[in-house]
C-alpha cells in the first residue's frame, strides 16, 4: 500500500485568518489559486501527486505557497499575455474541471461537461490566441487585450453552443487579428450566443476570412456602450447565424471584400434543414449606431436571409461599388414603429454609388439602397438619399413585393 501522508496547513500559529489569504499550487506558467480560509480538509500527499479539493495536481515541476495579500476570485480564470508568452491563474476550485494549455502566447481552455457552474474568464496583455471549449454559459470580459494569430486558428476562439457574454471593460482598448493561414470562420469566432457588454472598444481584422462570425444569434445588449469596429476582412465583416439584435453601441465595418454584416439561417445537425430556433434568419435594430460600407461588387452592407426590423437607431449605410445593395432584407423589411406618432426614430442615410454588375451565370443585379424580396412596411422614422449617391431617387428602394407606407419620412427618395 503506497504511503500517504496528510498535511494540515493552517494551522492557528502561522496560517490562521489573519495571515493566509490564498494558497497557490504553480505550475509553470498556470496558477491555481486556494482559498486559504476555505480549506479545512487536509490535503493528501500520494507519491508524486498533491490532492487538494478534488483535484490531483503532479509534483513534479510544482511550488506550493502561501500568499498572504493574493486576491482570491471564485470561479474566475485570469489570462495575462506578455508577448511571447502568457500566465494563467484560475481558481483552485475549478482545477478538477479546466484543462488549461499554455504554448508561449497561445492559450486553450477545455471545460469538462461536467461543470455546470458559469465561469469567468479575463483577457489581458498582449499575445497570440485564446481558446475556450465547454459546454456552459460563460464570461470573456475583455481588459486591455491584442491578440494577433500566427497559423491556423483564429485569435479568440470559443466553442460552446450556451450564452457566452463578452464584456468590453470600460475605457479599455482589445484588438484581434488573424493570419491569412487562418482555417477557421474568423479572427473572432463564437460558436454559441454572443451577448455583448461594457463600454469598451474592440478593433477586428480578419485576414483569412470573415472579421467575427458566431455560429447562433450575437445580441448587442442595452448596456453595451462600447465600440465594434472591422477594420477588414477577406470577406463578410460580420457572419452570423440564426439572428442579430442591436440594442445599443457603435458597430463601424469597413474594408470588407464581402458583406459587411451578414445574417443567416441557422441550421439543424444535418446542415440541409432550417432550424425551428426564434427569430431564425433576421435582423432587429433597436437602438444604438451602425455604420456600414461595402465597395466590392454584388455584396450588401447590411443583409438577412428572412425578415429585417428597424425600429431605432441611427443607421449609415453605403453601397459603393456595383452590384452592391445597402440593405438588402430576404424576406419582409419593417422600418418603424406602427401607431408611432413621433418619426424621430430610426434614421436611415443611404448611400448608393455604383452601376449594374453582371456574375459569371449572366444575372444582372443593380446598384440600390434598400433591395426587398417580399414586403416593406414603414411606419415612422426617416429614410434619407445622401447626396453623394449616384442611384436617382426614384430608384433607391427596390420592392419585389408591396410597399406599405403608413407614416415616417422620405428625404430626397421615392418609392
Amino acid at each position: 500500500m503506497k504511503r500517504i501522508v496528510y498535511l494540515i496547513i493552517f494551522c492557528a500559529a502561522c496560517f490562521g485568518n489573519l495571515c493566509a489569504q490564498t494558497f497557490d499550487v504553480v505550475q509553470g506558467a498556470l496558477t491555481w489559486r486556494y482559498d486559504a480560509n476555505s480549506l479545512t480538509a487536509p490535503m493528501a500527499f500520494q507519491g508524486a501527486t498533491l490532492a487538494v479539493m478534488g483535484a490531483e495536481h503532479s509534483l513534479t515541476g510544482t511550488t506550493m505557497r502561501v500568499e498572504p495579500s493574493a486576491q482570491y476570485e471564485p470561479l474566475t480564470v485570469s489570462v495575462a499575455y506578455s508577448g511571447n508568452g502568457a500566465t494563467v491563474v484560475a481558481d483552485g476550485a475549478l482545477a478538477p474541471y479546466l484543462t488549461c494549455t499554455i504554448d508561449g502566447p497561445r492559450v486553450s481552455i477545455t471545460a469538462a461537461s461536467s461543470l455546470l457552474q458559469e465561469v469567468t474568464y479575463r483577457l489581458s496583455g498582449e499575445g497570440e490566441s485564446f481558446t475556450l471549449v465547454g459546454e456552459y454559459k460563460s464570461t470573456v470580459e475583455l481588459l486591455g487585450v491584442s491578440l494577433k494569430a500566427a497559423g491556423n486558428i483564429p485569435a479568440l476562439y470559443i466553442a460552446n453552443g450556451k450564452r457566452i457574454d463578452i464584456y468590453c471593460a470600460d475605457g479599455t482598448t482589445n484588438n484581434f487579428e488573424d493570419a491569412p493561414s487562418n482555417i477557421m470562420k474568423s479572427a473572432f469566432y463564437v460558436k454559441g450566443h454572443a451577448e455583448w457588454k461594457g463600454g469598451g472598444t474592440v478593433n477586428i481584422q480578419g485576414n483569412a476570412r470573415h472579421a467575427y462570425s458566431s455560429n447562433d444569434y450575437t445580441e448587442v445588449k442595452a448596456s453595451f456602450t462600447g465600440t465594434i469596429n472591422i477594420l477588414g476582412a477577406k470577406s463578410d465583416g460580420m457572419h452570423i447565424d440564426q439572428y442579430f439584435l442591436q440594442n445599443g453601441g457603435t458597430i463601424n465595418v469597413n474594408n470588407v471584400e464581402g458583406d459587411a454584416v451578414d445574417v443567416g439561417y441557422k441550421y439543424e445537425d444535418d446542415d440541409v434543414t432550417i432550424s425551428g430556433d426564434t427569430l431564425n434568419g433576421q435582423a432587429h435594430i433597436k437602438a444604438g449606431v451602425l455604420n456600414l460600407t461595402v465597395a466590392t461588387p454584388d455584396t450588401k452592407a447590411l443583409k438577412t436571409a428572412s425578415d429585417m426590423v428597424i425600429t431605432g437607431g441611427n443607421l449609415d449605410i453605403r453601397a459603393n461599388a456595383d452590384g452592391t445593395r445597402g440593405i438588402s432584407s430576404g424576406n419582409d423589411l419593417t422600418v418603424g414603429t406602427k401607431g408611432a406618432t413621433d418619426n424621430s426614430e430610426p434614421y436611415i442615410l443611404l448611400t448608393a454609388k455604383g452601376g449594374t454588375f453582371t456574375d459569371a451565370e449572366g444575372e444582372t443585379h443593380k446598384c440600390r439602397g434598400i433591395k426587398v424580396k417580399n414586403n416593406f412596411y414603414f411606419y415612422s422614422g426617416t429614410i434619407k438619399r445622401n447626396l453623394d449617391s449616384s442611384v436617382s431617387a426614384d430608384k433607391m428602394i427596390d420592392v419585389d413585393g408591396m410597399p406599405y407606407v403608413y407614416g415616417g419620412k422620405f428625404d430626397g427618395l421615392s418609392l
